[in-house]
């Protein structure tokens, strides 16, 4: 693979990832989406043992209803001050009444275009510069040619 097309690759690669929390309903809720459950200030409260003090968010992939909540997969919390803390994916139950609002991940193709198309400019530009056979030198500047005489 040409190294330029591998650059490409890294690129669009490393920004897949761009997204943006839309608003859903109880009733469209399906397992295996990732959600983002805003707590009530009780349910922040009465949840601290499980998921930490003062957390707001809860982020993760929804599980499925239970007797008790909603089950979900933590990826993470994150907390009032806006601290996010990385979770391994264990489950956590949040009770129907402790939920302020959810938000469901979808991905936003106008951010991806965006961060890819500057990642794409960024990195020919880099290569131009650094290529082999590239000179190296700024322009204007003193060449390596023949010494003084």
């Amino acid at each position: 693979m040409h190294p330029r097309g591998a650059l490409l690759v890294a690129g669009a690669l490393v920004h897949a990832g761009c997204y943006n929390y839309v608003p859903l309903r109880r009733s469209g809720l399906v397992p295996s989406v990732y959600l983002a459950i805003m707590l009530t200030e009780s349910g922040s409260d009465e949840l601290a043992r499980y998921v930490g003090p003062n957390v707001l968010v809860v982020r993760g992939r929804y599980l499925g209803p239970n007797e008790r909540g909603l089950a979900l997969s933590v990826e993470s919390v994150e907390s009032r001050r806006g601290d996010v803390a990385r979770w391994a994916g264990e489950t956590v139950v949040v009770p129907g009444e402790f939920v302020r609002s959810l938000e469901q991940r979808r991905p936003s193709w106008s951010k991806t275009f965006l961060s890819v198309g500057a990642s794409v400019v960024g990195f020919v530009v880099v290569y131009e510069a650094f290529a082999p056979g590239s000179s190296g030198a700024a322009a204007g500047g003193v060449s390596s040619g023949p010494g003084r005489r």
